[in-house]
């Protein structure tokens, strides 16, 4: 039988709800306020611990509290939307430290007892004052962590006081540490990611400091546990008294600790570090000396972050002088991978890594350590099909890319930065395995133990020092590595940019020159031909082969340029010109056909054209289609069999087909079948010259006229089919 619980992994933690526990610490009590005065929630010992209180949804009078205190909660309900703080107050000659602040809509006020003696805080403004111009002075990070955890020891006076600081992974390291002489040293010991749940690090950024007074206390419940103007438990992130999960309790109680405080490390607006606290006995500290620290924390974030900052600026600074230097090699030899095999020193020097290569339209080189040729074109593949972003780096091939980890053989590290993505250009960065021997705060894999509610995961009972052998990763890419990459990234995709507009810069000269200059030559060589048969007479010859020769080769030279000039229109985004017009169009393609058979004496062109009718179209261009076709079939067809052209209409549409006999085409051909230059095309040994132009012309053509055109194989034939609207207002909503 099941029952109900769900399954037992990390994530159990990740989704305990610790912002609306039910209960808070018994240290003190909380009163929460509707806008208008009302008492929507208290705690249970809100009555012994500070009197007479107004019923549920009632407001406070001169019963309740003290004036001061009614004053303020006063104050603050009229000025609800202003930021609040805290102050000191006595009530039944006692002392509290009472700290508001706002939650789901409400006033929450908390109220903490504390010493009635003040002499500790009289001095203690000048103390903070001391520690905050101590830790200024320092420059390092590491330097500043170790002197805030001697101000902070000294200032709260807890047993032991360590810096935590966040890795890569979201694990931590305790690396600065002041304890008693007689406590076991937690210094360069690692915490795994677990210890802090995704919900708590979110409530760290939200509530910067957090103190446990007694781990062995005895929550106190909220009255009621519902809202009832939410009709939920109230959120208690900001809560100074907020219960604690008992999962953290019995971790705390596991190191033997008896009391905590955390305080947060916040470098823009992540969790960064911690500054963690520890006491072997119950320990209250003052609200005043809390926020004190607190203040330390944030004087120790803002430097950390302006630190981080110098020394990103740094490295980007470092950055400039090698990004220019390769961006200087790309312009010079118009290629990222003929730039690298020139010079990979300051591709090498760029990131700190151990090896790099590059790749561009299927040409590879890598210098230094990296994989094989086709490890490498593998994982380009990878990056692609699975629409990797434009730098894509990890430091764990094993965990990141497992397929394709062992054919990388010691490179675990990998950037890859993509600047051209239609012709799969990319530069790449390596680094090997850095095997890591870990000092980790006790085994760092959580366990698995029954209790009321069934099975849970528990936090590990021994904190003794455990040592782990990590493998399979990398020095891991830092922030800096990463802009560094984007900023060449930058600068190759412009190169590659500013190269693709000079090429077609020159195909356009190309084009205008092959579209002007060369007709007029052509024609005078076409009528130098006629002449020459003209002049050999019928007796054939010589002179007769030869004439034969120069028309064929002209013929197909002033197709070619046809086509070009075509070419350049579409790519230029010009379209295809065209004249339209009403068509007969059975005798425009028995015209075609004669000219077939003439032109080329070689070809057996069949035509079955019966009752086409009239359609709106360019007769030009029309005839260029089938030509097209005709010839496009009788290049990949079986040699020696007949060509079909038929035509017939079909509701409001005419279905021209061009077939022969041939193999039938692969699918992946097929996709990229009316693409120019297509490399099915190259070096085709019935058509060498062939540039892939034809079909796409003429697919041009037929979406020009508003049609459409696809291919089919059955029985041995290959069937090119057009369908073309008839009308002129069909032909132009199908090309709308």
């Amino acid at each position: 039988m099941s029952s109900g619980m769900p399954a037992v992994d990390l994530s159990n933690c990740d989704r305990e709800p610790i912002h609306i526990p039910g209960s808070i610490q018994p240290h003190g009590a909380l009163l929460a306020f509707t806008p208008d005065g009302g008492l929507a929630v208290r705690s249970a010992n809100a009555g012994a611990m500070l009197g007479e209180l107004p019923a549920p949804g009632e407001r406070l009078d001169e019963r309740h509290l003290s004036l001061l205190l009614r004053s303020e909660i006063g104050s603050a309900l009229q000025a609800f939307d202003s930021v609040l703080g805290s102050l000191s107050a006595e009530l039944h000659e006692r002392c509290f430290d009472v700290i508001m602040h706002q939650a789901d809509g409400l006033l929450v006020i908390e109220f903490e007892e504390r010493e009635a003696s003040s002499d500790k805080l009289e001095t203690f403004a000048l103390r903070a004052q001391k520690s905050i111009a101590r830790i200024q002075r320092q420059r390092s990070i590491e330097q500043l962590l170790v002197v805030a955890v001697e101000e902070i020891a000294r200032l709260s006076g807890f047993d032991r006081v360590m810096a935590y600081r966040f890795l890569h992974d979201d694990s931590g390291e305790v690396v600065a540490e002041h304890r008693r002489a007689d406590l076991s040293p937690y210094l360069g010991q690692r915490y795994p990611a677990s210890d802090i749940p995704r919900q708590a690090r979110r409530l760290y950024v939200l509530n910067p400091i957090r103190l446990i007074a007694d781990v062995g206390y005895q929550p106190v419940r909220l009255v009621p546990e519902i809202a009832p103007h939410t009709r939920a438990p109230l959120d208690l992130s900001e809560s100074m008294l907020r219960s604690v999960s008992p999962v953290h309790v019995e971790y705390l109680m596991n190191m033997g600790v008896a009391a905590s405080m955390s305080i947060s490390i916040v470098v823009k607006g992540r969790l960064w570090g911690l500054f963690a606290c520890h006491h072997a006995t119950p320990y209250l500290v003052p609200h005043a000396v809390r926020m004190s620290c607190q203040v330390l924390s944030q004087i120790v974030s803002m430097l950390v972050d302006r630190n981080l900052t110098a020394q990103h600026a740094a490295e980007l600074q470092r950055s400039l002088a090698l990004r220019d230097v390769i961006l200087q090699q790309f312009e010079r030899n118009d290629d990222i991978v003929l730039a690298l095999a020139e010079n990979p020193a300051p591709f090498r020097q760029l990131l700190a890594c151990d090896g790099v290569a590059a790749s561009a339209e299927g040409a590879l080189h890598i210098s230094g350590a990296g994989p094989e040729r086709e490890a490498l074109g593998a994982l380009i593949e990878w990056l692609i099909e699975t629409d990797q972003p434009d730098v894509f780096h990890t430091a764990s091939l094993p965990r990141d890319v497992p397929h394709l980890a062992g054919r990388f053989g010691g490179v675990c590290g990998v950037l890859a930065l993509r600047f051209d993505r239609e012709q799969k250009g990319y530069a790449f960065w390596f680094r090997n395995e850095q095997v890591m021997d870990v000092r980790w705060a006790g085994p760092p894999h959580k366990e698995i133990a029954n209790g009321p509610l069934g099975p849970r995961l528990t936090p590990r009972g021994s904190f003794e020092e455990w040592k782990e052998t990590v493998r399979g990763q990398s020095l891991p890419w830092g922030r800096s590595d990463i802009d560094i990459a984007f900023a060449l990234r930058g600068g190759l995709q412009e190169g590659s940019m500013a190269k693709a507009s000079a090429l077609r810069r020159a195909r356009e000269m190309l084009m205008a020159t092959l579209g002007h200059d060369l007709r007029d030559p052509l024609q005078a060589i076409m009528i130098a031909a006629q002449m020459l048969d003209l002049n050999s007479g019928s007796g054939g010859g010589v002179h007769n082969r030869l004439s034969q020769r120069i028309t064929s080769s002209s013929g197909r030279m002033q197709r070619l340029i046809d086509q070009m000039v075509d070419i350049s229109s579409l790519q230029g985004g010009l379209g295809l010109p065209v004249s339209m017009r009403d068509v007969e169009l059975g005798p425009l393609l028995a015209e075609v056909t004669e000219e077939i058979r003439l032109a080329q004496p070689g070809v057996e062109l069949h035509a079955r054209l019966d009752g086409l009718g009239t359609v709106w179209a360019d007769p030009d261009r029309i005839s260029q289609m089938v030509s097209n076709l005709v010839s496009n079939s009788c290049k990949h067809g079986v040699p020696g069999t007949p060509v079909l052209l038929e035509g017939c209409r079909l509701d409001d549409a005419v279905v021209i087909t061009v077939s022969n006999r041939g193999a039938p085409i692969a699918q992946e051909l097929v996709e990229t079948l009316f693409l120019p230059y297509k490399p099915g095309s190259l070096n085709n040994s019935r058509n060498r010259g062939g540039q892939g132009l034809g079909l796409y012309i003429v697919h041009e053509i037929v979406k020009a006229h508003g049609g459409n055109i696809g291919v089919r194989c059955a029985g041995g034939m290959v069937v090119f089919e057009v369908r073309l609207p008839q009308s002129a207002t069909q032909a132009g909503q199908a090309a709308a």
